[in-house]
């Protein structure tokens, strides 16, 4: 049916804002939403069965999560108040695994982000996403981590069974993929030190360096890396690129996430925190981390990172009273269908898509 749809399907994000329909109602690109229900429904049965509950999502309060990666608010005015559009449910989500009996909880997030107009360059950024979050009670990074790569697992899965209609989106999209690779367990670990190494080898290459800087419009790349910050976006891509099957990065430097990621008590300056990373270019999936519990040392790191505090009293409350021990992360939905159907861009993997800079339906 696909294949057989001679219908041009122009691919660059202005088109959604000048003939939305034609695109929505392409053939192919009817198939990459029913991929989208196919793997939202593999997360729910995966998460159901592991005894998490799901909530609603909390879309609008006094405070969000504000270690975003560069991602401005959206503010509205409140009955009097100023709040703010929810960009994940990070705070409530500690909130809700330390109060619930099962001490495990999931939502399907939708998330706005006030991406920068560069963000739009990754192919891996949109304004507006939805996010599956979920928490788990007296847990650390490493418990959260073994969730994570069995949810993965169990999502190619389930996909591998529709292959024969995958391959026709991946022919339709230009792929080279033939099959998604077998996931065996645990998938493979490094340390954000370790990955910043390694890059740094790879920067050594020049035809790597021009290839990066002709991708993503940014000059002297390997001037980029840095122990003590994010792994900038091209190599991030670079580094996805060079993997055949998902993988972990580990223990970021304290300046790179936002207070509520727990520093290590014995090797101060790393957090407790991790992504998920797709390989062939694809990227992060997921981030996720233990939490700072303890009143004091959230207090202490938002003076660090100059949050005002007093916008925060009901989660600081919330942490002096009841703070408990947790662990979480969020998975993107449309990386995740990005990834499954080897899309060449995430905004392809819903419809009506917000790109940073781009006004459309």
């Amino acid at each position: 049916m696909i294949m057989s749809q001679k219908l041009e399907l122009p691919l660059e994000p202005q088109a959604f804002a000048e003939d939305i329909f034609r695109i929505v109602s392409h053939p192919v690109m009817q198939e990459v939403y029913r991929f989208r229900h196919l793997i939202a429904k593999a997360m729910r049965d995966f998460l159901d069965g592991e005894g998490f509950v799901e909530f609603d999502p909390i879309m609008v309060g006094p405070v969000t999560d504000p270690g975003t990666r560069g991602a401005f608010e959206f503010r509205i005015p409140y009955y009097g108040r100023e709040y703010r559009l929810m960009r994940s449910g990070i705070l409530y989500k500690q909130l809700l695994a330390a109060a619930m009996e099962e001490g495990k909880i999931y939502f399907f997030y939708p998330n706005l982000r006030h991406e920068p107009i560069d963000a739009a360059k990754t192919g891996r950024h949109l304004v507006e996403f939805v996010q599956i979050d979920l928490e788990v009670r007296d847990a650390d990074h490493f418990q959260v981590m073994e969730i994570a790569e069995r949810l993965l697992k169990h999502v190619i899965d389930e996909m591998k069974k529709y292959e024969n209609r995958l391959r026709k989106i991946w022919e339709f999209f230009g792929s080279e993929r033939k099959s998604l690779p077998d996931v065996k367990l645990p998938l493979k670990r490094m340390t954000h030190r370790e990955a910043v190494e390694l890059l740094m080898e790879h920067a050594k290459d020049d035809k790597v360096i021009k290839d990066l800087e002709r991708r993503f419009g940014v000059r002297r790349p390997q001037d980029r890396l840095s122990f003590k910050a994010e792994i900038p976006w091209e190599w991030e891509w670079y580094l996805s690129k060079i993997h055949k099957r998902p993988f972990f990065i580990h223990d970021y430097p304290r300046g790179a996430r936002g207070f509520y990621d727990r520093e290590y008590p014995d090797k101060p300056g790393i957090l407790m925190d991790f992504d998920l990373l797709a390989p062939e270019g694809h990227g992060e999936l997921s981030s996720g981390a233990a939490r700072e519990y303890e009143v004091s040392r959230v207090f202490a790191r938002m003076r660090e990172t100059n949050e005002n505090p007093e916008l925060y009293r009901w989660y600081l409350q919330f942490l002096r009273d009841h703070g408990k021990p947790t662990a979480g992360f969020g998975i993107g939905m449309e990386r995740l269908v990005k990834y499954i159907c080897d899309l060449p861009s995430v905004h392809l993997a819903r419809p009506a898509p917000k790109i940073p800079g781009v006004h459309s339906p």
